[in-house]
């Protein structure tokens, strides 16, 4: 017998939408990051990069950090908190969101996992993954572009059930002032969020960026990053990835690292009849990553009426992992 696998798709990442963001990227010359995970191809490459490079996959410390997140979330459900939906926004592979399942699934607690990613192929990977250790659980993927999906919670079985939002490695990724006010939406008052940042290690924030620069300026990632130029018919020969750190203009306090495809020559290219003109010099964002501290992180959240109960960084400094509420 066939399996089938049943995946809501929010209007969002319909393909007339779709195609607008991709448009809207090239014209503007700031390629949406949700371009960067689209196709199967790069969901591997980004995986790839994932296992060799994420302080979660490699670093002792890190994984410990999570794990004793997990181990308190759990400790801190009540018993009325017996009816629970797992929202994993940008879910990636699931790998993390799998251990936190171990933690609250128990002979009496239903639990039902909604894996939601911008890219089909990642919201599968996590659905399989979590069927194929926990047979019995309910899975429901879902696909969305989170900044265009407001409605999202509505797709979710809120009837008697608690909501556990997990937002691991995504907020490096956007705008927070873009991305936070939807997050808080999600959330109802006693929702727990568990949150993971990417930060600047040590006591001198643009030093501690600058450590981490590695793990983004190198062949995987510029590999990854390319793909989307290439896959639209810009060759790698007409220009170079070239990576910085840059202030962010409406918050100056935060920094992030920016990679940018620096033209060496001009290039004309057609996009569904769509003449795309870039000249020599010209700059084309293809990717950004803000960096941040727990003092940071904190303020920020609170700002949008989420409270920070408990956090763990690892030893390094440089991912920490918290555990909030909604207020």
């Amino acid at each position: 017998m066939l399996d089938f696998e049943k995946v809501y798709v929010h209007p969002s990442q319909f393909p007339e939408r779709v195609f607008q963001d991709y448009l809207a990227g090239f014209t503007s010359c700031k390629i949406n990051h949700k371009f960067h995970y689209d196709s199967v191809k790069q969901s591997q490459k980004w995986l790839k990069i994932h296992e060799t490079y994420s302080p979660a996959r490699q670093d002792e410390s890190c994984i410990d950090a999570y794990a004793k997140c997990f181990k308190k979330t759990a400790e801190i459900l009540d018993d009325n908190s017996l009816n629970l939906n797992l929202i994993g926004l940008g879910c990636g592979g699931g790998e993390k969101d799998k251990l936190l399942v171990s933690q609250l699934l128990n002979s009496e607690r239903a639990l039902t996992y909604y894996p939601v990613d911008v890219s089909l192929s990642l919201a599968i990977i996590s659905a399989q993954k979590i069927r194929e250790y926990f047979a019995n659980l309910r899975v429901q993927p879902i696909v969305c572009d989170l900044l265009h999906s407001d409605d999202l919670i509505s797709l979710v079985d809120n009837q008697d059930k608690r909501n556990i939002i997990t937002f691991f490695g995504m907020i490096p990724n956007f705008d927070p002032e873009e991305i936070l006010p939807i997050l808080s939406n999600f959330l109802s008052k006693g929702d727990i969020l568990l949150f993971s940042a990417n930060l600047a290690p040590g006591s001198d924030y643009l030093q501690g960026i600058q450590k981490v620069l590695p793990q983004y300026d190198n062949e995987l990632t510029k590999e990854w990053l390319i793909t989307v130029l290439l896959d639209a018919g810009v060759e790698a020969k007409d220009g170079t990835i070239k990576f910085t750190i840059e202030q962010d203009e409406p918050n100056q306090q935060f920094k992030r690292i920016a990679a940018y495809f620096e033209l060496e020559n001009d290039v004309i290219f057609s996009l569904e009849n769509n003449l795309i003109e870039w000249r020599s010099k010209d700059r084309i964002r293809l990717f950004f990553s803000y960096r941040y501290t727990t003092p940071m992180i904190q303020e920020i959240l609170k700002s949008y009426g989420i409270k920070v109960l408990d956090y763990w960084e690892a030893a390094n400094q440089e991912e920490g992992v918290y555990l909030c509420q909604k207020l």
